[in-house]
């Protein structure tokens, strides 16, 4: 069977989508070949890559797969332009014609959805590193009635970063500055913080505190 690849071009035009992801999530890695990808913490490796439903002249699908080291591909979600069209018999894609690439109904296509819902997915993932599947449990602390509390605070008082000076003076009498500082460290080794500064809390710390997102 024939395997037919996007153009150059047309790479450059789904580059528009991958790239608006990645400006609001952690991990981008960049296009590799025919694929975007993505590392994330717990050893998880996200791809996208970009199809076609009708004919290889249009491109108007992004698949995307999500695989850990322990149980291989474990979550996968496909975003087909068609969905976020908002003319039934106008569906967008990119329309590719002897390696010339250009939008095809681009005024009718909610990229901005798409990009929502991919970015979405991708912080859903956060979540799996938890998963006994994907991870072992013992690699992940019991969390205690002070550190829920610490989590708790910084979602809903903090905007969920996990700024240490600030959470010191609301617990001072809880927690000393330099034990929440390792406690800081290691939730981030884990993965249940990200390593951006100021760090935020993951959706993977939310579960295991029990706070709502």
């Amino acid at each position: 069977m024939a395997h037919f690849y996007p153009s150059f071009e047309t790479f450059d035009l789904a580059d528009q989508i991958l790239e608006a992801i990645a400006a609001r999530t952690v991990g981008y890695q960049g296009r590799i070949g025919v694929a975007w990808y993505w590392r994330l913490r717990g050893g998880i490796l996200v791809t996208f890559t970009l199809h076609y439903t009708v004919t290889e002249q249009r491109w108007d699908l992004l698949q995307a797969e999500a695989a850990s080291p322990n149980v291989g591909v474990f979550s996968s979600a496909d975003f087909p332009f068609t969905a976020y069209g908002t003319v039934l018999t106008s569906p967008p894609f990119i329309h590719e014609l002897e390696g010339r690439a250009e939008w095809s109904n681009r005024l009718y296509f909610q990229m901005g959805d798409l990009i929502n819902d991919a970015v979405l997915w991708l912080e859903m993932l956060g979540a799996s590193i938890i998963d006994p599947q994907v991870r072992p449990p013992a690699a992940f602390p019991d969390l205690g009635i002070l550190e829920r509390a610490l989590v708790k605070h910084a979602a809903f008082q903090l905007d969920g970063t996990f700024h240490l000076e600030e959470l010191h003076a609301a617990f001072p009498k809880r927690i000393s500055r330099r034990s929440l500082s390792e406690l800081a460290q290691r939730w981030e080794e884990l993965g249940l913080l990200t390593d951006e500064r100021p760090r935020r809390i993951t959706v993977a710390l939310r579960v295991l505190s029990g706070v709502e997102y």
